[in-house]
């Protein structure tokens, strides 16, 4: 009898750890659309990033499809400083081609948040308009999950994600 409670308690502790591991690397697997649109962070032309000091990003993300036009967006923030009190945010506007999807980045802007709010060392394209829209999504990702990806994983070669940009480098 003593060999089956402990047998049970046992059982019990195994599941348990599984769930407490499941739970912690969630952090780690990030959302299809956040990793394809990280992805094109790290592989596009454009130097949107320092990759030199680092080998994973921290990021955050928000979708909006509640837009005049009808279109998807994708609002990604990369961390830059272990509080996640600064970073980069990207607006990316997404579309399907053919078999692909196509991420386009139409802005990014620096920001660091404050105990007074969001701060742009340079404000974003797009006058206060598109100020306000990162603002905003600035503050409500704030309050969600946050993901990490190794830099080696989102430069991998991926044949349904198409990358493209009408930001200006900033």
């Amino acid at each position: 009898m003593t060999d089956k409670i402990h047998m049970n308690k046992y059982f019990a502790f195994l599941l348990l750890m599984t769930c407490i591991g499941s739970t912690a690397y969630a952090q780690y697997n990030a959302p299809a659309p956040l990793f394809e649109a990280a992805h094109c962070l790290v592989t596009e032309k454009h130097a949107w990033l320092d990759l030199q000091k680092t080998k994973e990003l921290s990021l955050g993300f928000r979708s909006d499809e509640k837009t005049m036009l009808g279109d998807k967006y994708l609002y990604v923030i990369v961390y830059t400083t272990p509080k996640r009190n600064e970073g980069r945010i990207f607006d990316i506007r997404i579309k399907k081609q053919d078999r692909q999807r196509v991420y386009n980045i139409e802005n990014t802007a620096t920001f660091v948040t404050t105990a007074k709010g969001v701060d742009f060392p340079q404000p974003p394209t797009g006058g206060t308009w598109a100020q306000n829209q990162l603002v905003t999504a600035i503050q409500q990702i704030e309050h969600h999950k946050w993901y990490v990806a190794s830099i080696g994983s989102l430069q991998k070669e991926s044949k349904h994600v198409q990358c493209a940009s009408t930001a200006d480098d900033q």
